[in-house]
């Protein structure tokens, strides 16, 4: 038999090391930041070495991905979030 092993769950079981831990609070200071000087729609990210404050309409409108509401994926984002199904059902005919 054939095993299939995602490799993203190899990705996160491996514990933060201390530049992880570095970059996670420097992205989270940044968001509080951008916050506390009242914005709003933002991300932020590092570009060029300084952290940047980046505006998600311009983060999603070029990106590619989408996601079937419908889909398998969008019920595991919904059971590991433990978020409420809000999508309608299909019409099947």
């Amino acid at each position: 038999t054939v095993k299939y092993i995602d490799p993203s769950y190899m990705v996160r079981s491996v514990p933060a090391n201390a530049a992880d831990s570095l970059y996670c609070m420097q992205l989270a200071q940044a968001a509080v930041h951008g916050s506390m000087a009242g914005l709003t729609g933002f991300s932020v990210g590092l570009c060029n070495n300084k952290m940047v404050f980046l505006p998600i309409p311009e983060l999603v409108a070029t990106s590619p991905r989408m996601m079937n509401p419908h889909g398998r994926t969008w019920e595991r984002v919904l059971a590991r979030t433990r978020q409420p199904n809000t999508v309608p059902p299909k019409n099947y005919v």
